[in-house]
């Protein structure tokens, strides 16, 4: 495994990223084999072993950087209020419009299982960081996660199945009214 990022290992590991995610969009993430990988990111076989052991190890780094990109993202807007809880749902949203046909792949198609498993689990990290160590009214506080996560990816998939001509604003604005009541709720 490499440790050091110098640009050529990063360039070679977008570029895995890229053929991963093309071929998931194409024909779904249990149908793509390391020889598909490598062979649309041009790289050897060899290549692709120095950097990640299999393609379930490929798809992890592509949820760390996407976990980066949500906690880095701010609201859009010069002069965006404070977003309050659930900053990360905008940035989220905004990323699945930008990657619109993989989302729909990912979302709408069964045989994804695994994929989704590790966005709920990569928002359900997020969502902790964002909620109050001690929810209202005595909800557990893994249950109030886990509410919002299912929350968000069912407007997700409602969104792009059913209204696809929405913003994502138009969709984190949706999403926060229907979700924002209860988790900031002071227990009155």
């Amino acid at each position: 495994m490499v440790t050091r990022l110098d640009r050529r290992v990063r360039r070679t590991q977008q570029a895995l990223q890229r053929a991963l995610l093309q071929l998931m969009a194409e024909k779904g993430y249990e149908s793509v084999t390391i020889q598909d990988i490598i062979d649309r990111a041009d790289v050897g076989r060899s290549t692709f072993y120095n950097h990640y052991a299999n393609k379930d190890e490929l798809l992890k780094d592509g949820f760390a950087d996407l976990r980066s990109l949500i906690d880095r993202a701010s609201p859009s807007g010069a002069a965006a209020p404070d977003r309050g809880a659930l900053r990360f749902s905008l940035p989220f949203l905004q990323h699945i419009h930008e990657q619109r046909t993989l989302a729909q792949a990912i979302f709408t198609e069964s045989g994804l299982r695994l994929v989704l498993k590790h966005i709920e689990e990569l928002l359900a990290d997020v969502v902790r960081d964002e909620i109050p160590a001690t929810p209202p009214h005595g909800v557990p506080r893994e249950a109030v996660v886990r509410f919002v996560v299912a929350s968000h990816l069912a407007c997700l998939q409602w969104w792009l199945t059913e209204s696809p001509d929405s913003t994502p604003e138009e969709i984190d604005e949706i999403f926060r009214t229907l979700t924002q009541p209860g988790i900031e709720a002071d227990g009155q």
